[in-house]
């Protein structure tokens, strides 16, 4: 066992998964996933961080069709009971989130803020699994739309998580980094795109989060879980093709990424993603940018803990940390 102080340096950055079915399932069915997952928990909390920032995206809970933006600082925070999330007040030190996004304005980032954020199971996972809970430790959510088209490039999400790691460096002598999403995997109409979308009931959901009455936010979340219900049998019985995962475009994305060279993901192009990695692979723009602010913290090229494609799980399960301090 190593001890915090072997730890200790201005930056831990850690990438994982999010998905509901970590939450739904029995961890035996995920077991190497869960080691790997929980040892980097561990030297995290060891690192003991002054504050985190946390690159996460949405699926229609806090972040509408109303009025999406590409990128949101949270200034207040508040996690939602969505399927696979864990509800509570995120601690977010308010001087330093508003700095944040100011600093991100003289950057040239036309990036949104929220005086009262909402977030889902794409931000809380990772904090309670992570954090020992979603207010467990000084955090700063920073929303990357995934989810609905349009999307922002790889080279603005690259290129945001740098600012945001510029700004980290003045902040806080111990920053832990968090990026949270999957790989290559597909939702399916899980969580459809707004223009695909002929049901006016579902659609006025989703521009408007059952604000309208239609659709209520219950009854969409109660048929998230009977959805969920139904694909996670599918996943416990190792169903061919549930997930859609794509090994080959993870390999391929997990070498860039240990490469360290980030600019490399700046000629991506979110259809080539899509086509290639599932519609749910757009989510590793989180992976990008929190690898981004680590690297503008110090940190070195990124180390795969664990990788597996054919887990339960649906989608390619992954953990990478890379810290700029003596790292495990």
């Amino acid at each position: 066992m190593t001890t915090p102080e072997e730890h200790r340096g201005s930056v831990y950055a850690v990438c994982v998964p999010h998905l509901p079915f970590m939450v739904i399932q029995d961890r035996s069915l995920n077991a190497p996933l869960w080691a790997a997952y929980d040892a980097q928990a561990e030297r995290l909390r060891q690192f003991d961080p002054d504050l985190v920032y946390v690159f996460g995206s949405d699926h229609y809970e806090g972040q509408l069709m109303r009025h999406l933006s590409p990128f949101v600082i949270g200034i207040s925070a508040e996690a939602v009971p969505d399927r696979g999330g864990f509800p509570g007040r995120l601690q977010v030190p308010e001087p330093i989130a508003r700095g944040c996004a100011e600093f991100l304005m003289e950057e040239d980032f036309d990036v949104a803020v929220s005086h009262d954020m909402q977030v889902d199971h794409g931000f809380s996972q990772v904090m309670h699994h992570m954090l020992g809970g979603v207010g467990g430790m000084p955090s700063i959510p920073v929303f990357v739309n995934a989810l609905a088209h349009p999307r922002p490039s790889f080279a603005r999400c690259r290129a945001l998580g740098a600012a945001v790691g510029r700004y980290a460096a003045r902040t806080g002598t111990r920053i832990a980094v968090l990026g949270s999403g999957g790989l290559s995997h597909e939702t399916g109409d899980i969580f459809p795109q707004v223009q695909d979308v002929t049901d006016p009931v579902l659609r006025e959901f989703l521009i408007h989060g059952g604000s309208r009455g239609g659709l209520s936010r219950e009854t969409w979340r109660s048929n998230l879980k009977t959805g969920l219900a139904a694909i996670n049998a599918l996943l416990e019985a190792k169903t061919p093709g549930v997930g859609e995962v794509r090994p080959h475009w993870d390999a391929e994305f997990l070498r860039l990424l240990q490469a360290g060279d980030l600019t490399v993901f700046d000629a991506w192009r979110d259809a080539t993603v899509l086509r290639e990695g599932g519609n749910g692979a757009g989510e590793v723009r989180s992976w990008i940018a929190a690898m981004a602010a680590a690297q503008a913290l110090g940190a070195g090229a990124p180390v795969i803990d664990y990788y597996e494609a054919g887990t339960c799980l649906g989608v390619a399960a992954v953990v990478a940390h890379a810290t700029s301090g003596p790292g495990p």
